[in-house]
Parts: structure tokens; sequence; C-alpha cells
């Protein structure tokens, strides 16, 4: 019976892997844009501290949606833990965080997932 249930376990698993690249992708296309149109802006003081802290996470999410390729849990880390400080601090400001920086978690959540699943199932190298 157990072997029956480890494939489908298997095509979940690269199911998820192939989402989670996908979206990363279009993620990545439609952000990296809108980010480097403008010159690679650098913080500066004529921003808030918000706009400013975007600007910090920012490029950490966009290199963390092309490491996912490889490494999935740092990548999932890498996509989500600046994207929950900038949730904080738009909680702290009582400001809108914007739909599009929610959006990038999308492919974080399914890389942390996946990279958790693929260590349960003993896939660690794999």
């Amino acid at each position: 019976m157990k072997k029956s249930i480890q494939p489908i376990k298997t095509k979940s698993l690269e199911r998820i892997k192939w989402i989670a690249r996908i979206t990363a992708i279009i993620m990545f296309l439609f952000a990296s844009p809108f980010y480097f149109g403008y010159g690679l802006p650098l913080p500066n003081s004529s921003l808030s501290l918000l706009e400013n802290i975007q600007l910090i996470v920012m490029p950490i999410i966009l290199f963390g949606l092309i490491v996912g390729w490889r490494w999935e849990k740092i990548a999932g880390y890498m996509i989500c833990v600046p994207i929950f400080i900038k949730l904080f601090f738009a909680l702290i400001f009582m400001e809108n965080p914007g739909p599009p920086i929610i959006l990038l978690a999308i492919p974080g959540i399914l890389y942390l997932i996946h990279g958790y699943k693929k260590y349960s199932t003993g896939k660690r190298n794999a």
C-alpha cells in the first residue's frame, strides 16, 4: 500500500516545485523592471522610511526568486522574511503595504512548502 502512495507524494511534490518556479519567474520578470527601471535606486533621505525599507528588501526578494531554483528553503526565507519585515513596518506606520509585495510571497511560501516536504520525505540532496 505504501508503494502506491509514494508516487502520489512525489508527483505532488514535483507539482509544488514547478508551480513555485513558474510563479517565481513571472514575479521576477514583473517586479525587476520596476526596481531596476529607476537606475538601481539606492535608499536616500528624500524618501520616507517605509519607502527606504522597500528599496532595501526588494533586491533580497528578487535574488531569492532566482535562488529558489536550487535551494528552496533558503529562497523561501529570502522572500518571506523581508516581506514580513516590510509588512511589519507598514503596520507600524499604518500604511498600505501594497498588493504587489504580498503577491511576491506566493513563490516564497511555495518554496518553503516544497523545501520542508522534500526534507520530510528524505530527499534532502535530490
